[in-house]
């Protein structure tokens, strides 16, 4: 019995080290929690990428979208924010697959909103729209722990901004 438990531990682990990588063709989603730099608050989101080849790369092209929503307050304002945008990722190929480091950049727009919570001085201000069109830049890498899951963590400057720890899917 403990011979097929090691045998069918290293084909795992072989099928994994093997087919757990970002791949050409494939689609890679999944959701996401961070801390934004934002009001310092917690975030949620989803990210989803697809991914090509182009000719004279060496590694491979991510394209997809991105969502986040954080929301956060003081004693005089409130803030949400949600973030819908587009994502372009290159990804290094290094090692055997399992880590999949990458740079990209992001544009995306905000369609969240702010309002006036106190009274006193300012109170005559208007809630109002706080949104708009956001450019940013991510750095981050995944490591594939099997052939279709891995944990994917990423620090974001401008649209999203923050750091997110995510699981994504390989389908």
């Amino acid at each position: 019995m403990r011979k097929a438990i090691l045998v069918l531990t290293i084909l795992f682990f072989a099928f994994g080290t093997i087919n757990a990588q970002f791949q050409e063709g494939k689609s890679h989603a999944g959701p996401s929690i961070g801390l934004s730099f934002l009001g310092s608050t917690v975030s949620f989101g989803a990210n989803y990428e697809y991914g090509m080849k182009l000719a004279d790369l060496p590694g491979l092209i991510g394209v997809g979208g991105i969502f986040r929503y954080w929301s956060y307050g003081n004693e005089f304002w409130s803030y949400t924010y949600i973030i819908v945008g587009a994502q372009g990722n290159y990804h290094f190929k290094v090692g055997n697959g399992k880590i999949d480091p990458y740079l990209g950049l992001t544009l995306a727009y905000n369609a969240g909103s702010s309002s006036w919570a106190g009274s006193g001085f300012g109170s005559g201000l208007s809630s109002g729209f706080s949104g708009g069109i956001w450019f940013g830049f991510q750095a981050g890498a995944r490591y594939w722990f099997s052939p279709n899951m891995a944990v994917n963590a990423r620090f974001g400057a401008g649209s999203g901004s923050g750091l997110d720890i995510g699981v994504d899917f390989k389908f």
